[in-house]
Parts: structure tokens; sequence; C-alpha cells
């Protein structure tokens, strides 16, 4: 009768297949801060989407203009005329609740912007994406604070701004101000040590006076 034979590893054996997946796993295991960074900036991105829609919406529902200024450090401020007609020229926080949740979450802020000139309407594809013209100009750095104004009509500026994350990543977002759609496209990710954070405003530096009312 032949001898049977052994089956299993050795200790030897055991430590080089633990070793081989420790290795393994350094290269295959998910940045899971880095997937955290990513969904706070896409719910950051699909926040800023429905602040563009409610802007719109409630411009011409009450025929006042609403503003977003992007600031230069980073976040994004909502007003609102406070009279149309007996003060056009006078902002004021909007007070109502949809307006006071957090549009752009803690790692997250607007990098750049780039106003893009007024022109025919973009071609709408396949009824669902909209083609932009390209512009060889790239958004800048914010040197002073962006508005964006939506008018009783439901028109605004054109404008294509960046959302950066502290992972690295980022996105593109353009907004057509003819038809109020938002386009979003990947930007260009900088590495960690590339980051450049804008520092928050203090009062002296944040120049726009603004009154908060109820709704």
């Amino acid at each position: 009768m032949r001898p049977a034979l052994k089956s299993g590893f050795t200790l030897m054996e055991l430590v080089i297949v633990i070793m081989l997946i420790g290795v393994l796993a350094a290269f295959l295991w998910p940045d899971f801060g880095v997937l955290a960074r990513g969904d706070q900036l896409d719910e950051s991105v699909s926040r800023t989407k429905a602040l563009v829609a409610m802007c719109r919406a409630q411009a011409m529902n009450e025929s006042r203009r609403y503003r977003i200024t992007l600031l230069t450090d980073g976040r994004m401020r909502l007003t609102r005329q406070k009279d149309a007609l007996l003060a056009p020229d006078e902002y004021v926080l909007v007070g109502d609740g949809w307006a006071r949740i957090e549009w752009l979450l803690e790692d997250v802020w607007v990098e750049a912007v780039l106003p893009l000139p007024e022109g025919p309407p973009p071609l709408l594809i396949d009824d669902d994406e909209i083609e932009f013209v390209e512009f060889d100009e790239t958004p800048e750095p914010l040197e002073e604070p962006f508005e964006i104004d939506f008018e009783p009509d439901g028109t605004t500026t054109s404008v294509r701004w960046i959302l950066r994350g502290l992972g690295g990543l980022g996105r593109e977002l353009t907004l057509d101000g003819r038809l109020g759609r938002v386009v979003v496209v990947d930007a260009e990710r900088i590495e960690a040590d590339g980051l450049e954070k804008p520092e928050p405003m203090t009062d002296d530096d944040d120049e726009m006076e603004v009154e908060r009312i109820s709704p």
C-alpha cells in the first residue's frame, strides 16, 4: 500500500501567503479617506445643482432677482432682492428653510470660475445631453466675489466653475444661463501636496453687507 500524501501548508508557506496578501492589499485596497471625500464632493455638486434650480424657480415665482455669490474663501452665499421695485439694489440673506442647508460640505470649496460669453443656445443632444462650445480659457482662481444673478424671467449669467475637495478630486460645472441647465464633468485631479484651500474670510475681508430677514 502506498503511503498517504501529506496535505496542508507548512508554517513557512502560510507566512509567505500572508505576506503576499499584505502586499496585494497595499496596492488594491481602496483609500476610504479619498472615497469619503469623493462622496462629499459629489454631494456638494448635487446640492449646488439643486440650488441653481431653486434660485431660478424662486426668481420666476417671486418676480425678484436671486443671487449666488461665489466668495473668495471658497464658500457660496445665497441672497435675493429685498424689494424688486422699492429697493432693487438691496440684497438680503434668504431665510427660507430650503436655503439654510450647507450647500458645500466641509472639505469642498469653489476653486476657480470662468464667465462664459453669451451667444446662441447650446445644442441639445438626445434630448438630455448639452454640448457647449469649447473655450481656450480655463477657470481662474477667485480674486474677488463673483455674482450669479437669476432674473425674474429665469435667465442668468452663463458661467463655468470648479468645485474641489481635499482628496484632490474636482468637478467642473457649466451653467447655461439661457436654459438653466448645469453640466458636470470631472476636473483634473490635483495631488494633495499641491492643494491650496482658501483661507476663511474675516469680517473685515467680507465687504458684502447683507441683512437676514424672515421668509
